[in-house]
């Protein structure tokens, strides 16, 4: 009897155990969308307003330029490096199309030439950090203020209004009159980030870039070289993310974007990339945005000051690197 009551206990010990991998498995899969659905659910308990379809798309919308610089700060983190100058690359992409626009009339041509203009903008902070060894902090916060400047000079300081007719056909058309350019270009830049990290020796090599440079080092990855690549892979992204933001807005506005590197950095943190370098996906940048566009969407529902916005904002960076280091820490078994 003894023995069978032994056996009872630990089928049942057994179990719990199962029971207990299993939710931990899918928290650790899944945690971050079920946060998001919970938020979804609160949000549309404290505004009537929010589930509606006109803001539903409205939040969509928003977080698409977000969700274009998680793709490019999310490259890098995974790399093991940031970007503290994608507020003003995106800025001085969008600036920099729009005389191609009204020159060519083509938003293909366009959009080439911001993407074009991210590129170059991140090959040059490549360089710093690649070969001249300056930290990716230091290199990036000093393209932070030289692009920026390099805008205000472009602009003599101006807003840039004359945009060419459809101009704002990316950033505020619609396909069909139904679905909205903006969210289509976020999902093919998010599906494409998917591919090449996912399916791809390059991604692998960003990956173990991250995880342990040196280890790659042994390994045969070529680090410099690599570092030099992620920058200009996450050019990519800003470039394109600095041509809807124009077309949103219509203009080119040499003071836009300040602070949207936080919000790209905040957003792949959030959706799971983790700040240590060498882990996250594609996925975690889009629900990362989603979620920082919830929250900002709901804050103006609500009504709330734009300068206590900038405080929260700056709240959920820390909050979200707090998380990221405690879930590691866990992780390790620390």
């Amino acid at each position: 009897m003894q023995q069978e009551g032994n056996k009872k206990m630990k089928t049942t010990s057994l179990s719990e155990n199962s029971v207990t991998k299993s939710i931990k498995k899918f928290t650790s899969s899944y945690g971050i969308v079920v946060v998001m659905l919970l938020m979804i659910v609160v949000c549309s308990i404290i505004s009537p307003n929010f589930l509606t379809k006109n803001n539903v798309l409205n939040v969509l919308c928003q977080s698409a330029v977000y969700a274009m610089l998680a793709c490019a700060e999310g490259v890098l983190i995974i790399s093991g490096l940031i970007d503290l100058s994608a507020g003003s690359t995106v800025c001085m992409a969008g600036i920099l199309a729009i005389p191609v626009y009204v020159a060519t009339g083509s938003h293909v041509v366009a959009l080439l030439a911001a993407i074009a203009s991210g590129i170059v903008m991140n090959a040059i902070t490549g360089v710093f950090v690649s070969a001249l060894k300056l930290p990716a902090f230091v290199a990036t916060l000093a393209m932070q203020m030289a692009v920026r400047g390099a805008a205000k000079v472009y602009t003599g300081g101006m807003v840039v209004t004359e945009t060419g007719e459809g101009f704002s056909f990316v950033g505020q058309g619609y396909i069909g009159g139904v679905f909205p350019m903006p969210i289509l270009v976020m999902l093919i830049a998010v599906i494409a980030l998917w591919i090449i990290l996912d399916k791809t020796r390059f991604g692998r090599n960003l990956f173990a870039l991250g995880g342990n440079s040196e280890a790659a080092r042994a390994s045969g990855i070529n680090v410099e070289r690599y570092t030099f690549y992620a920058f200009i892979f996450s050019g990519i992204f800003v470039g394109l993310a600095g041509y809807v933001q124009a077309s949103r807005v219509n203009a080119g506005i040499p003071t836009s974007c300040i602070g949207y590197e936080g919000k790209g950095i905040s957003a792949a943190i959030i959706g799971g990339i983790g700040f240590a370098g060498g882990t996250g996906s594609a996925w975690s940048a889009l629900i990362g945005a989603v979620i920082i566009g919830i929250i900002s969407n709901i804050l103006n529902l609500m009504k709330v000051d734009s300068y206590v916005q900038e405080i929260i904002n700056g709240l959920i960076i820390v909050a979200a690197v707090v998380l990221d280091l405690q879930t590691k820490k866990k992780k390790l078994g620390k």
